[in-house]
């Protein structure tokens, strides 16, 4: 049944915050960490929250043209109006998910706090906090190695139980000496992940670095191709002991249900594979394969999903400290970190608390659909 609640405004913003450093994501370089926020507001005064990282896509001007055809629907009808989006543009699927992931995540949030719940407790959560797997060593090639050291071992020393670094395996020799001295240094107190950032695209490139690092231990090794390249991902797991980890830029269900079967954990990110109801998609399917998620940064809005989803054992974040994730200025509140645990917000909603006067401040393109 239809709620007599409509949907009055659609506000959305491009929000390109400097970093304290120029950073490497892999073979990308980043200057700024660029933010796509939108909120979505009611005729009763309600407000949905939406968040994504630009990601080079034309993310903002896709929204820009979704945006109209929000004014007047009843947000409750998550569903139908999402459908209906999608239907109407198959031709541009691809472009479209992103966006389409941020409405949907504005309407969960206006779903939530009609029924005036924390995410977590909506969907039946079963616990309220989770543990964090911390991302640190950024721009590692810029950096003495004593430096990332003595950044991973505070961060053990703080209860982190999983740090992940990045390689951009672009020398097999200086990445597994790298890693070595990394997990030699955290001695057992915190288990190392390694983000190759979709460093090779074929086999022996792979095999050249990760076969250096089998024997480590590690939790996982992220993304060492493409996410449309799982036969490899496949491949390539086959020849180690190492587990593999990918899953953030798949596109929707279709790509996971292709890569799971592919990899030993899976990664998920609601603000760009399909929002909420894409991440619960994804779990169901990660628990019918046995598989665990480690969802990708974005802790306020995904530790909800991970309290109300066992599948989930950990959630990312990037520690405010090293720089690269400036987020916390357009929060109010930012998440709460406890001994080495996100804790779940108990205000309602999915947990994305912006302060659209923050957002507004930092915005370099704003635009009102009413």
């Amino acid at each position: 049944m239809s709620s007599s609640m409509k949907i009055k405004s659609v506000d959305i913003a491009l929000c390109p915050l400097p970093l304290a450093r120029p950073i490497n994501l892999g073979t990308v370089a980043m200057k700024t960490r660029d933010y796509v926020l939108t909120r979505i507001t009611t005729d009763c005064g309600r407000e949905g929250y939406g968040i994504g990282f630009r990601s080079g896509t034309p993310l903002l001007d896709t929204l820009a043209a979704l945006a109209p055809a929000l004014i007047g629907r009843d947000p409750l009808t998550r569903r139908q109006i999402l459908t209906s989006i999608e239907e109407s543009s198959v031709p541009g699927r691809s472009a479209l998910i992103r966006a389409m992931s941020m409405v949907d995540l504005a309407l969960w949030d206006i779903a939530a706090k009609v029924s005036d719940l924390p995410l977590y407790r909506y969907l039946g959560g079963s616990r309220r906090e989770v543990p964090l797997v911390a991302v640190a060593g950024f721009s590692y090639t810029e950096r003495e190695e004593q430096d990332v050291v003595d950044e991973v071992t505070r961060l053990a020393d703080r209860g982190i139980h999983k740090i992940k670094i990045l390689i951009n395996g672009k020398d097999s020799l200086r990445d597994a000496r790298y890693v070595t001295r990394i997990a030699k240094a955290l001695d057992g107190r915190a288990s190392l992940v390694v983000d190759a950032h979709w460093s090779w695209r074929n086999l022996p490139a792979a095999l050249e670095t990760c076969s250096r690092i089998d024997e480590l231990g590690l939790g996982f090794i992220e993304d060492p191709f493409l996410p449309q390249q799982w036969r490899l991902t496949s491949e390539l797991r086959s020849r180690l002991k190492t587990p593999l980890a990918a899953g953030e830029d798949v596109l929707d269900l279709y790509g996971v249900l292709d890569l799971i079967g592919s990899v030993d954990v899976l990664r998920i990110d609601a603000t760009s594979n399909g929002g909420i109801s894409g991440a619960l998609a994804a779990l169901e399917l990660a628990a019918a394969f046995g598989r665990s998620v480690v969802p990708h940064v974005f802790p306020y809005v995904h530790g909800h999903l991970a309290c109300s989803h066992l599948s989930i054992s950990s959630v990312e974040f990037i520690p405010e400290e090293t720089g690269a994730d400036p987020i916390n200025i357009l929060l109010d509140p930012p998440p709460t970190i406890t001994n080495g645990h996100l804790v779940a917000s108990e205000a309602p909603g999915i947990g994305l608390a912006l302060a659209w006067s923050a957002v507004a401040a930092q915005a370099s393109v704003q635009r009102t659909f009413n």
